[in-house]
């Protein structure tokens, strides 16, 4: 039997991507939060120690309900990888911290250092795109969050409330 596809806009990804894409956020998600257990992760997407470890060497295909489970928990950080194998991210739907006023300095700071890894070859490396990271990270929160508002601003004047 052939391997399932999954055709998005610009190419074609098998399954095993997806699987190994989805286990290796697990893996950076133990090392990252120190002291996490194969079996803390079974306790969050609802499986035993033994089937964690699977899903997180990329040996076994996740159902949807341990999926979701890890989406909770641990947000973009679990799914984001995979997702942008499909062209998606997850986003969370609540209003984040964000505030207005961290609007500017999150995207300037994000400008700067793109203009920054731009000025000596006019690209920016892996080397560089993993600098940014983190003001890559704060700019989404800021910009989401102005989404969020803009959405539900929308939906209250659907509703004649706004």
């Amino acid at each position: 039997m052939s391997e399932g596809q999954i055709h998005p806009r610009y190419r074609t990804v098998s399954a095993s991507t997806l699987i190994e894409t989805l286990g290796a956020s697990l893996a950076r998600i133990k090392d990252e939060d120190k002291g996490t257990t194969d079996a803390d992760l079974g306790v969050v997407l609802g499986k035993s120690k033994d089937r964690a470890e699977s899903y997180r060497k990329g040996h076994g295909d996740m159902g949807v309900v341990s999926f979701l489970r890890g989406c909770r928990e641990w947000d973009g950080r679990f799914a984001n990888d995979v997702l942008a194998l499909v062209g998606m991210k997850l986003v969370p739907l609540e209003t984040s911290p964000v505030t207005d006023r961290d609007t500017l300095p999150a995207l300037t700071d994000l400008l700067h250092q793109v203009a920054v890894a731009l000025a000596d070859d006019g690209k920016i490396d892996d080397r560089e795109l993993d600098a940014m990271c983190g003001a890559l990270d704060a700019a989404g929160r800021t910009i989401d969050m102005l989404r969020e508002r803009r959405r539900a601003r929308g939906l209250r004047l659907l509703e004649g409330r706004g």
